[in-house]
């Protein structure tokens, strides 16, 4: 039977921490809502994070194989999100065997020869196809995580609560903090323009007024 692979992303709208992307696969035949009674697949979003969290053990310990891949608000900043978005499933398609991959979105990938022909791109794919919801929740869940621990040395900004996104606290606590090289320099000062506020920022704990991690 064709081993299918669900690829999808997290995080490539906040203004801070890495796009994490995922890819799983699950045996053939393999049913994953049947391992959650009730509970509706789709958008990772839409779930709450202890559904996640609860998803995420359950795929990792089910799927043939899964993979994270991650790219760094450094290499977004010199490059921009599209190409992020297109490198990072790209990257993963590259490294993981299987028959056919679909992935959420609308994109134009670039892969090997021989993967020509098995790759799919599909706007709301994660609603459609188990993989595809399954790498949803592993990118959310892993990036999550990740911007949890950030948290613990960069308290001030939140993201324990927003992970990284344009909320109005973020910006204020960019506003009176500046930035940390976990920021995407870009997006933020798209954010500050938004919000009417100056472009120009320092560096974190460069701001005489405020030291840094305060709340």
């Amino acid at each position: 039977m064709m081993l299918l692979c669900g690829l999808d992303e997290a995080g490539r709208g906040p203004l801070a921490g890495p796009i994490v992307a995922a890819a799983v696969v699950f045996p053939p035949g393999f049913d994953f809502a049947a391992w959650f009674g009730h509970m509706r697949f789709g958008d990772s979003k839409k779930l709450s994070r202890q559904q996640r969290e609860k998803a995420y053990d359950v795929i990792v310990a089910q799927a043939i194989t899964w993979q994270v891949e991650q790219i760094d608000p450094v290499e977004i900043d010199a490059r921009d999100i599209g190409w992020a978005n297109r490198t990072i499933f790209e990257r993963l398609i590259d490294s993981i065997t299987a028959d056919h991959y679909v992935v959420d979105g609308n994109l134009k990938l670039s892969v090997a020869p021989h993967r020509r022909g098995t790759v799919q791109c599909l706007v709301k794919a994660d609603a459609s196809q188990p993989a595809v919801s399954a790498a949803s929740i592993i990118a959310k869940v892993t990036r999550d995580r990740l911007m949890d621990r950030l948290h613990t040395d960069y308290p001030c900004y939140g993201w324990d609560r927003n992970a990284g996104y344009c909320t109005a606290a973020h910006i204020a606590a960019i506003r009176a903090n500046g930035l940390t090289s976990h920021h995407r320099r870009k997006f933020v000062e798209s954010a500050l323009r938004n919000a009417s506020m100056p472009e120009t920022i320092p560096l974190f704990g460069l701001n005489p007024f405020n030291s840094p991690g305060q709340s």
